[in-house]
């Protein structure tokens, strides 16, 4: 009984680890998506203006540069949870008959596997300020 104690103990704790990765991830995600929002604002006040040039310019530098940064940081939650995953497979008890640390374990293949916000919206938001920049040289 003690095991199962201890188990459910540790089972809670990888849990509690992986809600606190979960918490950066969300973090991380309405960071970048904040900043996108204040650039693309700045950009709609001085999209008409004709001596704005420089200003479309930097924006869309300032939107890629952030997107490409948070991008950098997602892997870092893909990591920790197939970490904590594998130590729990590794370590837990064979008599252990509790709960698993998450909820559904998924594949990482197919293109549902690439639309998960943390990989999508960088790119989302690349593609985006590109099309701004290409949008602004033709018509120049």
């Amino acid at each position: 009984m003690e095991d199962q104690q201890k188990a459910s103990e540790t089972a809670q704790t990888i849990r509690s680890m992986i809600k606190q990765e979960d918490k950066l991830l969300n973090d991380r995600i309405n960071w970048l998506v904040s900043i996108q929002g204040l650039l693309f604002a700045g950009l709609s006040f001085s999209w008409d203006k004709k001596d704005a040039g420089g200003l479309v310019f930097a924006f869309t530098f300032l939107g890629i540069v952030v997107a490409l940064s948070a991008y950098s940081t997602f892997p870092f939650y893909s990591q920790a949870l197939r970490n904590l995953i594998a130590w729990w497979d590794n370590y837990k008890p064979s008599d252990y008959n509790g709960p698993d640390i998450v909820g559904f374990r998924s594949a990482k293949s197919g293109v549902l596997w690439f639309l998960r916000p943390w990989r999508a919206l960088p790119f989302i938001f690349v593609t985006g300020w590109v099309l701004v920049l290409l949008f602004h040289l033709a018509r120049l």
